[in-house]
């Protein structure tokens, strides 16, 4: 459903459309390639309208997911086999979506909605998230009084929490080890479902890859070439 802002302005009614990636966002790339099942919700993202827009970067030594509200980091096993399958490797060339060593300069732009992956200049993307953030989910306009009480109710409320000091029970070393296979199984299943629906896409990203790697040959672009080379070294690896 498509969300529009409408607000009176003078006596009059204005229209505000929703902002989309394509509008927002400077050089932005579409990925032909849809969201694979089980990614977002084994990274702990739920399909629900104020997650709408997720971006996927690597950061603080794993995956870093990112919505509206805040972001966490979680399985790079998963981001791995996402970003590394060939279907998707092939659109990222050149193109750094942060690693251990590196700030992200590129992310993924995931819309749940529309079930449609961008690939833009992190900034950008962030930008976008903000930019969303205030259209669908504006701040209220309050008065210096409502302000100041809701203060004050937050306050309140940490220093009860403070006080409280509430306790969470540990995990014994085997409710631990349980947790951690289960989580690992529920990974699993999310990398062969994710790796099942990319091997869909492979004929067209091979396609891809032949005009590119000619092209490189054509403009004697050595780098490109290196880079096509060893991503279909590793297809044909995986495949053998």
């Amino acid at each position: 459903m498509n969300q529009q802002q409408i607000e009176c302005k003078m006596g009059c009614w204005e229209h505000h459309p929703a902002p989309t990636p394509k509008i927002e966002i400077p050089s932005v790339y579409l990925l032909p390639v849809g969201i694979p099942p089980k990614l977002l919700s084994v990274l702990q993202v739920e399909n629900e309208p104020v997650k709408r827009y997720i971006v996927l970067t690597y950061q603080a030594t794993n995956c870093y997911v990112e919505d509206t509200h805040g972001g966490h980091t979680d399985s790079y096993r998963v981001y791995s086999a996402f970003v590394n399958h060939f279907a998707v490797a092939i659109h990222l060339i050149g193109c750094d979506l942060g690693s251990d060593d590196t700030h992200p300069v590129y992310g993924l732009l995931l819309d749940q909605q529309d079930n449609q992956i961008w690939l833009g200049q992190y900034r950008h993307l962030k930008k976008f998230l903000k930019t969303w953030q205030d259209y669908a989910y504006p701040q209220p306009i309050l008065t210096p009084e409502q302000r100041e009480q809701i203060e004050q109710n937050v306050h309140k409320l940490w220093q009860e929490l403070v006080q409280d000091n509430v306790q969470f029970p540990e995990l014994s070393p085997q409710e631990l080890g349980q947790t951690i296979q289960v989580q690992m199984k529920l990974e699993q299943e999310a990398i062969c479902a994710i790796t099942e629906y990319l091997d869909q896409h492979l004929p067209d990203a091979l396609s891809l890859a032949e005009r590119r790697l000619n092209a490189a040959k054509n403009n004697q672009d050595h780098q490109i070439r290196r880079y096509l080379n060893a991503l279909i070294y590793r297809l044909k690896h995986r495949q053998n």
